[in-house]
């Protein structure tokens, strides 16, 4: 869960976008090291975009998705209200997607203290995963429903191809 799913997630996500061609610049990051002091990934990725945040639409991070047991679960942060708007009419058909609880223990938060939207995807029970599965030997990929991932990254394809620039 933490974090080959996200990554997972990614590869698949690019592999949908393949033939994208849309308004939208894309750019499919993997951060890491938020769970450490110094945040090395968030800190490069900063350094990396300075004076680009206002460019950034929307931040998306993916930690924790897909486990097997419950939803997967979408929590939406300073997102003006077309874009709640659209994310909730791509999301909501969509059985096994569901809007979580916020949670602010990941690297969505990096474009939030930016002022930057920021939609975050992880498993509805995010809490009890980062309290008892995360970092400890029970984080193993039988954990992980692998369809999940798949339709987490179906939806996202969605999302961005109707986003307007």
């Amino acid at each position: 869960l933490d974090n080959a799913s996200g990554v997972t997630i990614l590869l698949l996500l690019a592999e949908l976008l393949g033939n994208y061609n849309g308004a939208l610049g894309i750019e499919l990051v993997a951060l890491n090291g938020e769970d450490y002091y110094s945040n090395p990934g968030e800190m490069l990725f900063l350094a990396q975009n300075k004076g680009r945040f206002d460019d950034i639409l929307l931040g998306i991070n993916l930690d924790g998705v897909g486990y097997r047991e419950g939803d997967s679960a979408y929590s939406l942060y300073g997102c003006p209200d077309e874009l709640t708007s659209l994310i909730r009419k791509v999301f909501s058909p969509r059985a096994g997607i569901v809007e979580g609880e916020p949670w602010v223990q990941g690297d969505h938060m990096l474009f939030v203290i930016n002022q930057r939207p920021a939609l975050a995807m992880t498993s509805v029970e995010v809490m009890r995963l980062m309290n008892e599965v995360v970092h400890t030997p029970k984080d193993i990929p039988e954990i992980v429903d692998s369809g999940k991932l798949a339709q987490v990254a179906q939806a996202l394809n969605d999302l961005l191809r109707r986003t307007p620039a």
